[in-house]
């Protein structure tokens, strides 16, 4: 079983309030292989919200510690997708 983003299936919780559906998406869904998730918005963001990026590496350099994720505002967000993660 696999987490995919949400927005990734139709789910309209992309920071602009819309979808970015795939058809791997929807397939690994409809199969049964993958559960939607919207991170931001189970670590309390609302929707739409300001886009945000990785700074300093990639996601495994998140996990590590080792990388940011900024919002376009310059507001380190980093700690509220931590609190999706352990919260669920």
């Amino acid at each position: 079983m696999k987490l995919i983003s949400a927005c990734l299936i139709g789910c309209e919780c992309r920071y602009d309030q819309k979808s970015c559906r795939t058809h791997l998406g929807e397939q690994l869904l409809s199969q049964g292989k993958a559960i939607p998730v919207c991170p931001e918005q189970l670590g309390g963001l609302p929707t739409p919200r300001p886009p945000a990026e990785i700074v300093g590496g990639d996601g495994f350099d998140v996990l590590d510690g080792r990388a940011k994720i900024v919002d376009n505002q310059g507001n380190d967000v980093t700690d509220i997708f931590w609190l999706a993660l352990i919260k669920h």
